[in-house]
């Protein structure tokens, strides 16, 4: 399970553009989204002519310049390859769940939400890699918009018993406009000493953490220290097949690197993971999962090979990159990639089902790494994140093309193309034994949840916080 958790939940939500696909004779429920949402699926196959139309057509009007729209879908087409729509898994009046095969044959969901009102057209459209039991309130659910007040009341109670019922440990903050509405923690920190989590802790980021090396990375193309064209030989001409491997397609998962969750890791002494170019001792010998550029697959060990090409580019150690160029930037006083032992105060431990007795859990430090590397493992705190946020979706961290690319949209080249700004809608996840966060940004709200509890177990509490932050009104600020 843990390989699946690592590179499983790190989730991508565009607001008005996402992935292509194909439809797989897949029988479509009656119902206007419905139609909206075949529609969307089919005109992915066409050209600009056809995404016109379908955007006229099946699209909830927002303000976007159309070229705009077609931008993202290029990028989105570009990056992410044909899905399949194989099953509905949820289908309301005003949002659906459908289970998608990639073109490298993994599995995830698209969540496709439409407007409130009849004719119910597409609002926005998420995609997530990993399997979904078709269980639960989808992110996109139906309902009365709410105001921030009710909002607050609706997560709290919904985390009081989850907390109780043992699925939730950790912290959340709801914020509007960068100004938070809610900030609370739950359940232990530390078991052994009964520390209890605060706003303050710091968790573990999981897949969280990638972001920061895009960042970097878009600050370094921005500056033009390196291009995304780049092949990974100028950084690192020993490692293997590096002259067939661009920056581009490491940034994407497409570039056919393997993943360090591997059997040499389970071999390896974790406490020797102390640095990101320890790592690649795991990846350097594994054959390619595919030839470069040829197929999408999530791939931590990518990153692995961005973070050192950051370091190349920039003649600066990763970390210390990011903490000088990335937290210290944003404002981030509390994030940085610690050292198992090193005496960090305010650390979340991490409690796992994974080794544990039935219906016990144990502290992950056995499956961890000593420290986290350029693929995720970083820690930080509510406020922090939310300081990146503000940081990155107002420039302040690369400029607006480039931003706008760290959360998923299309290559900002040439440089000097007209910016559209970031997405209305993204969000990230990650998760591994006894790790799960959530960061998600719907409009002007965001949503932060840091748990240390695995996936498996936090899912179920996690979920319907996104409808509820998709529910709030645009316009009913807290009294």
């Amino acid at each position: 399970m843990r390989n699946l958790w690592w590179r499983s939940l790190m989730c991508l939500i565009l607001a008005v553009s996402t992935a292509c696909a194909e439809d797989a004779k897949l029988v479509w429920p009656s119902g206007e989204l419905s139609a909206h949402a075949e529609a969307w699926f089919e005109q992915l196959h066409g050209d600009d002519a056809a995404a016109r139309a379908f955007f006229a057509t099946h699209m909830a009007p927002n303000g976007m310049p159309i070229e705009t729209r077609l931008e993202r879908r290029r990028g989105m087409l570009e990056q992410a390859g044909v899905l399949v729509p194989l099953q509905i898994l949820a289908s309301e009046p005003t949002s659906m769940r459908v289970r998608v095969r990639t073109a490298s044959g993994e599995v995830a969901v698209a969540m496709i939400q439409g407007e409130p009102e009849s004719p119910h057209r597409i609002l926005g459209v998420r995609i997530e890699l990993g399997e979904d039991s078709g269980g639960g309130p989808g992110p996109a659910a139906a309902g009365p918009r709410l105001t921030d007040a009710e909002a607050v009341t609706e997560i709290t109670g919904q985390l009081d018993a989850s907390t109780q019922a043992g699925s939730f440990s950790g912290a959340v903050l709801l914020a509007r406009s960068g100004k938070p509405l809610l900030e609370r923690a739950w359940g232990e920190a530390d078991r052994a000493r009964h520390q209890a989590n605060t706003p303050a802790t710091r968790f573990n980021l999981g897949s969280i953490g990638k972001i920061f090396t895009r960042t970097a990375l878009a600050q370094l193309a921005e500056a033009k220290k390196l291009s995304l064209d780049d092949r990974l030989s100028k950084y690192l001409p020993d490692f293997p097949h590096a002259e067939e491997i661009t920056l581009a397609m490491l940034a994407a998962h497409r570039s056919g690197v393997g993943d360090f969750f591997n059997d040499a890791y389970d071999k390896t002494d974790h406490s020797k993971l102390r640095h990101n170019r320890d790592y690649l001792a795991l990846i350097r010998d594994q054959p390619l999962w595919f030839p470069p550029g040829t197929q999408m697959r999530y791939s931590n060990g990518g990153y692995v090979l961005l973070g050192e090409v950051i370091a190349k580019a920039s003649g600066e150690d990763y970390y210390e990159y990011l903490e000088r160029h990335v937290f210290a930037r944003a404002g981030m006083k509390s994030t940085s990639a610690p050292i198992e032992g090193d005496g960090t105060p305010g650390v979340a431990r991490g409690y796992t089902t994974e080794g544990a007795k039935p219906g016990e859990r144990v502290d992950n430090a056995r499956t961890r790494p000593a420290r986290g590397s350029a693929a995720g493992g970083s820690y930080s705190t509510l406020t922090d994140l939310l300081a990146f946020d503000q940081a990155l979706l107002g420039a302040r961290l690369a400029g607006p093309a480039w931003s706008e690319w760290v959360v998923g949209g299309p290559r900002p080249d040439p440089l000097a193309r007209p910016a559209a700004g970031a997405p209305a809608s993204f969000g990230f996840a990650g998760g591994a034994p006894g790790i799960s966060s959530e960061w998600l940004h719907e409009g002007d709200r965001t949503l932060i949840v840091l748990t240390n509890l695995d996936p498996s177990t936090t899912k179920a509490a996690i979920v319907p916080l996104r409808a509820v932050v998709q529910r709030m009104s645009p316009d009913a600020p807290m009294p």
